[in-house]
């Protein structure tokens, strides 16, 4: 008898006691980047997003780089993180104020409910012109992020020196 109750203690208790927040799987080199002390505690990771990380070669090297969705707690405006293959991460938005703002958005929160990757050449076709200049206005390096919405589509891509937002119209 003591030891069916023990069981039947364990079975309602157990599930209580150790409930905690589910674990998400990040590839390495996400992990490593959200270690970084620049990254740590800086950001939270926009899980709800599907998918909530993007892998393509973002600066050109010809090696994978993630881009992950993110949020900054403080502001709770949204962004992106880019983990490069070299191990530098950059902050596009989120808490990250820049002078002037990385992108157009209002408040600068730029995650659309719809983002992928595009290749050069699918970049190069899309032909993004906003008045009368074509988007991206310099050649990305490598792959483009296109943060898609239902009235319009705007890119992230490296430029050589920096990451750079261009949307047309």
């Amino acid at each position: 008898m003591i030891k069916l109750t023990l069981i039947l203690l364990l079975l309602i208790f157990a599930p209580i006691a150790g409930r905690q927040e589910p674990e998400i799987f990040h590839p390495l080199l996400v992990q490593h980047c959200l270690e970084q002390p620049g990254i740590k505690g800086k950001i939270e990771i926009l899980t709800a997003q599907i998918p909530y990380y993007l892998r393509g070669d973002f600066d050109g090297d010809s090696h994978s780089d993630y881009a992950v969705a993110v949020r900054g707690p403080r502001t709770r405006r949204n962004g992106v993180l880019i983990c490069t293959n070299r191990k530098k991460a950059f902050i596009l938005g989120a808490d990250n104020p820049t002078k002037p703002p990385f992108s157009d958005m209002p408040d600068d929160n730029f995650v659309a409910p719809h983002w992928q990757v595009y290749t050069k050449q699918e970049t190069y076709a899309l032909r993004l012109y906003r008045n009368g200049k074509l988007i991206p206005a310099s050649a990305p390096k490598g792959e483009t992020i296109a943060m898609i919405w239902e009235d319009g589509i705007c890119l992230i891509y490296w430029d050589g020196t920096r990451f750079r937002w261009g949307c047309g119209q």
